[in-house]
Formats: structure tokens, C-alpha cells, sequence
């Protein structure tokens, strides 16, 4: 019987679920009779119904298979799940093939769960989608121009952003305010036929009952700020309904920064619930930013946390990749601070390390790919240094990974290990 989660681990299974329709392109018609613009628009809705069926199996597949490790085992899904797909993939429209075609993959999905037994609803974002142009160029790297808070709220109250940005008032940048209106338009097909925020102002949940927004990656940045549009003091996409801010509470994990100074001392500020939740393991606290020490992409967009990069890994992998890295980040900060003249430094909201800080502990954290025994044969498996010493009998054939694979394992596979606890698993088989 496998160890139950906490409710921080809950969190982050379904967090982490969310991805499930991403990594997938989905081959659709066009429909030559209509003008280009339209059939590619209607090529985006049928690829996103293909997905959402995908990520809707996934999801289902998993919380059935979890049962009660979830804490409860009558999780279900009350909206959605939803993907949305936007631009066909770079280079894959066939337009003036005998019968035209494109390729889509998901820029944005969510769900919403809930758990009678808890109290609890969950709305769970999905992260970057690695093989999705738009996400990397629209959502994540579109940093050098920033929106006013205001004016953010202005537009998905329905209004006309009039607010100027500047470093004396919250702002966000364009990738985050770009990621969340998509959200916030996305309409379930589904279940309640509802954008998220209708579905959420028609409920009447019993007293006690949390509502908590999570996400990985882009959505450890999307996360926050959702929760913010939803319940800003004086603009608030819930406000007047039945929730407030001691409903809802924040789990992100691996989030870049979404905002200045401002905005992080607004999403700091704000009485969410769970704050005096904690734990004594380093996941199980609320409404940070939870982040692995290594992992590049919540350093980003901060300069300071960003300049820890290249000594982490250059230090592991030499002076070319210490060269290299720091190349890399060079431009990452340039492009950062185009936004930053306009609204002060990029300052990430409280966060969480999952493990030691500093370059030294680095070493301990970082994955080797070992030959492991296993089932009469071998297998390969990445592990840190504590994680090979455990092994029975001990692992053969300790090989550096690149810095590249370092990263993404990173980004990835650690925070299952850090907060979900799971143990390492074959990579592939040995030759």
C-alpha cells in the first residue's frame, strides 16, 4: 500500500497531472473552403478537443490510480480538464496540399478537482509545453516589455487597460500577463460548458472549504498571479461571490518570477489561507515558490538568483560550460532589465529551497547515470551521489550526464523525488 500524501504532495500530483497533454503534436484538416486565418483557427479547436480528450484520459487514469493515496478517494474532476492550442506548430501547414493539414500542440490546459471528503478544490495548471514555440516565445521569454497591474485587471474585467507601469506600482510582465488571459479565456468543453472564473462565482462551497491554485514551471509564475486576478483587494475577479483570500491558497513549484517588486510584495501581502501551515519537510508549506536549488528556471528572472547559475553548474562541468552558461545568462539578464527599466527589478514572491543552497552543495544534488542491477539484468538510472550509495549492491559504471540533460532533469524529474518522495527510476537499458 503505498505511503498517503499530505495535502502539499496532493497538490503537486495533481500539479504535476496536468501535463499530461503536453510533449504531444495533434494532426488536424483544414478546411480549404474557408479563408486561411479561419480554417487554422478552426484546425486550433479541433486539435484542442484531440488533447483535451488525451490530458482527460491521463487525469483520470491517474487520480483512479492513486485513490485514496490522495488522502481522500473521491477526487473528481468538476471542470475540465481544458487544453487550448493556438498557433500551428512551426512549419507544419500543408495549405496547398490536395488535402491541407496542420499540426497543433497545447499552449495552455487547467483542470479543477475537488474532494468532498477534504473540502478541498485544486485548480491545477499545466507548465511549459516543451515542443510548443508559442509557449517558450509568448509565455515564458517575453519579459522585456511589462503590463501595470491595474491596467491587467482593467482588460480581464472587461475594460480597457488605461494604467501606465512603472516601479512604484505592482506590474507583470508580458509572458505572465499574455499566459493568464489565456487562461482566463479558455471555456470548458466538458462538464460546465464555463470559463474558470464563472465556474468558481457559482459556487456556494460549505465553510471551511480551500480553493488552491498550483502549477509547475510557466504555471509556478501563472499560479500566483491567477490567484491574485482572482482575489485582488480592489479588482478581484471573485470579488463579491462566495470566496475571499483566507479560501484560497498558493502551491507553486519551479516558478519563474512573474512580476516587480510590487506585485510580490502584493502577493506577499495578501491573507491566503494555510499560511500558518507548515511541516517539518521543506514542501510542506503554503504560498511560496517552491523551487529545487539547481534547477535554472526559477533563478529566472531575479539577477542575483540568475548569477548563482553559472557557478553551480560551471563548477560541476568546467570552465567551457562555466563560459558557456554565463554567455547564456548574459543575454537573459539584458532582455530581463528592457522590462526592468520600466517597472524596477524583477523580485520573485516568498519562496521555498527544497534543498541545501550554495555551490558545494551542488555536488550533492547533481545526477550521475549509473548501471544498476536489476530484475537479473541492468538498467540505467540518474543519481546523486546519497542516492547511489544506498544502492544494493552498488551500482557500476558512474557516468557525468551533460549539462543539458542535467538541467532538464532538474526542471523535471527532482521535484518528484524532493516532494512526492518517488525513488529514481531506469532512464533506459543498458546496452
Amino acid at each position: 500500500m503505498a505511503t498517503t500524501y499530505d495535502a502539499w504532495q496532493t497538490t503537486f500530483f495533481f500539479n504535476n497531472i496536468a501535463n499530461d497533454a503536453s510533449g504531444q503534436d495533434v494532426p488536424v484538416d483544414l478546411d480549404k473552403s474557408l479563408p486561411k486565418s479561419a480554417a487554422l483557427q478552426a484546425g486550433a479547436t479541433a486539435a484542442a478537443a484531440q488533447l483535451t480528450a488525451i490530458l482527460t484520459a491521463g487525469v483520470d487514469k491517474a487520480i483512479k490510480a492513486a485513490g485514496s493515496q490522495l488522502g481522500a478517494d473521491d477526487w473528481t474532476v468538476v471542470w475540465g480538464p481544458q487544453a487550448l492550442c493556438i498557433d500551428p506548430v512551426y512549419g507544419s501547414v500543408r495549405w496547398e496540399a490536395p488535402t491541407p493539414t496542420a499540426r497543433f500542440n497545447a499552449a495552455n490546459a487547467l483542470f479543477v478537482v475537488y474532494s468532498p471528503t477534504l473540502a478541498r478544490y485544486v485548480v491545477a495548471i499545466a507548465a511549459t509545453n516543451f515542443k510548443s514555440f508559442y509557449d517558450w516565445l509568448k509565455e515564458d521569454f517575453a519579459v522585456a516589455t511589462v503590463v501595470a497591474w491595474e491596467g491587467a485587471l482593467q482588460v480581464w474585467n472587461g475594460g480597457t487597460n488605461d494604467a501606465q507601469p512603472s516601479d512604484q506600482v505592482p506590474c507583470i510582465s508580458t509572458a505572465t500577463y499574455t499566459g493568464i488571459t489565456n487562461l482566463l479565456g479558455i471555456v470548458d468543453t466538458q462538464i460546465t460548458k464555463q470559463t474558470l472564473v464563472t465556474f468558481l462565482r457559482g459556487l456556494t462551497p460549505p465553510s471551511g472549504t480551500t480553493l488552491t491554485f498550483t502549477g509547475h514551471s510557466l504555471a509556478g509564475a501563472l499560479s500566483p498571479t491567477l490567484a491574485m486576478a482572482c482575489f485582488d483587494p480592489t479588482a478581484g475577479l471573485l470579488r463579491g461571490g462566495s470566496w475571499a483570500a483566507g479560501d484560497a491558497m498558493i502551491y507553486a513549484t519551479a516558478g519563474a518570477t512573474p512580476g516587480n517588486a510590487p506585485f510580490a510584495a502584493l502577493v506577499n501581502g495578501t491573507a491566503w489561507a494555510g499560511s500558518d501551515q507548515t511541516g517539518s519537510q521543506p514542501w510542506q508549506i503554503w504560498n511560496h515558490d517552491m523551487y529545487n536549488n539547481v534547477d535554472v528556471v526559477p533563478h529566472a528572472w531575479g539577477s542575483a538568483m540568475l548569477d548563482a547559475i553559472p557557478g553551480y553548474y560551471g563548477t560541476y562541468y568546467g570552465a567551457l560550460t562555466t563560459d558557456l552558461i554565463t554567455h547564456l545568462i548574459s543575454h537573459a539578464r539584458a532582455y530581463a532589465k528592457k522590462g526592468e527599466a520600466v517597472a524596477g527589478p524583477y523580485t520573485p514572491i516568498n519562496n521555498q529551497a527544497l534543498n541545501p543552497e550554495g555551490q558545494s552543495a551542488a555536488f550533492d544534488e547533481f545526477v550521475s547515470s549509473y548501471k544498476v542491477a536489476e530484475g537479473g539484468g541492468e538498467v540505467i538510472e540518474y543519481l546523486t551521489p546519497a542516492q547511489a550509495t544506498a544502492v544494493s549492491p552498488p551500482p557500476t559504471d558512474k557516468t557525468q550526464v551533460s549539462w543539458t540533460e542535467q538541467v532538464l532533469f532538474q526542471h523535471t524529474t527532482a521535484y518528484g523525488q524532493l516532494i512526492l518522495q518517488n525513488p529514481p527510476q531506469p532512464v533506459k537499458s543498458a546496452s
